[in-house]
């Protein structure tokens, strides 16, 4: 999908927003949070005068705490959402993923701009004003790239390492990364970014809290062969995501981890590439979303790497989750 920064510029002409939140999703990754802080700059150059507060729902990730100590993000603590005139998600497809902050957002009826490389949600495209989304884009961190280098923004070389650090987190140390990934990795570096400097600093060690989620979630994985695929189902209680990605370390070629926070149920759901490719299953479109909307929540994400956050109760949603795999691959039972 072909991006053009003037359907931005037209909108915020029309608009003439004084105050946008930019809102990143719980837990915000590298990816989240760096493309925020682009886009932040995006806004402040298409509509001068405009101030931009950027809120990380529930915090950033451990990783992003890191990180921010070397590209730093100035994050609003509780901006004031009756005074803001402009909603933004960034690399957040759906308002599920806003956590207490989903409420007001959608009773408030203000315009809302969404900025993403995830499929587009059905009621996030509903809810949104304006979409500037790429789902073959690898991160929000390259969609908010070519936007700043049609609108002619300078990208400093902070600027260059924090996109660099989305980038290669997103795209799990670029082993999904596509040709047009690695063309903008290049002009990054050519603004004086090492790619080591970026690896060295995304290369810190897990948390002894999130090695032991991994270890629970293998200990406590039930394995299932589909169609001569390995299918892991387990359940932690933080850590969904690395816990599936920790899965698919040790052999599987699909893993379903979930979890119960604060009454919420969330899942993340992983594959490997090859069996995304030969499988044709959409992990976003396929699962997530229709799972995340059966159980009063939403979901989304990418072909290989998708996440639910719904009601209802942790081994309902994620015995739906393996039954609509068995569905796709033609497995009853």
């Amino acid at each position: 999908m072909r991006l053009n920064v003037e359907a931005l510029r037209s909108f915020l002409a029309k608009l003439k927003p004084r105050r946008a939140i930019i809102f990143c999703h719980h837990n915000a990754d590298p990816d989240a949070l760096f493309s925020a802080r682009l886009l932040a700059k995006l806004l402040r150059r298409l509509r001068p005068g405009i101030r931009c507060e950027i809120l990380a729902v529930e915090g950033p990730s451990a990783l992003s705490k890191l990180l921010l100590e070397k590209v730093p993000v100035r994050l609003a603590e509780s901006p004031s959402l009756e005074k803001a005139d402009l909603l933004v998600l960034a690399d957040t497809s759906t308002v599920e993923q806003l956590g207490a902050w989903k409420l007001r957002v959608e009773a408030s009826g203000k315009p809302l701009l969404l900025l993403d490389h995830h499929a587009i949600h059905p009621q996030t495209k509903r809810l949104a004003s304006l979409l500037l989304v790429d789902s073959k884009a690898c991160s929000a961190c390259e969609v908010v790239y070519h936007l700043c280098k049609q609108a002619g923004v300078k990208i400093s070389r902070r600027d260059a390492l924090g996109l660099m650090f989305g980038i290669i987190h997103e795209t799990r140390g670029l082993r999904y990364a596509s040709p047009q990934t690695f063309q903008v990795l290049a002009e990054l570096a050519s603004l004086g970014v090492k790619p080591e400097e970026a690896f060295r600093a995304l290369a810190e060690p897990p948390s002894r809290s999130e090695k032991i989620a991994r270890i629970k979630a293998a200990g406590r994985a039930e394995t299932y062969e589909l169609g001569g695929w390995l299918v892991a189902v387990s359940h932690v209680s933080s850590f969904q995501a690395s816990a599936a990605r920790a899965l698919l370390s040790l052999g599987y070629d699909l893993a379903i981890v979930g979890g119960e926070v604060e009454g919420e149920v969330r899942v993340s759901l992983r594959s490997t590439p090859q069996f995304q490719e030969e499988t044709g299953i959409h992990l976003g479109r396929d699962v997530a979303m229709k799972v995340g909307s059966l159980f009063g929540g939403m979901g989304g994400g990418h072909a290989s790497s998708a996440g639910i956050n719904c009601g209802g109760r942790l081994e309902e949603v994620l015995a739906e989750c393996l039954k609509i795999v068995k569905e796709k691959l033609n497995i009853s039972g």
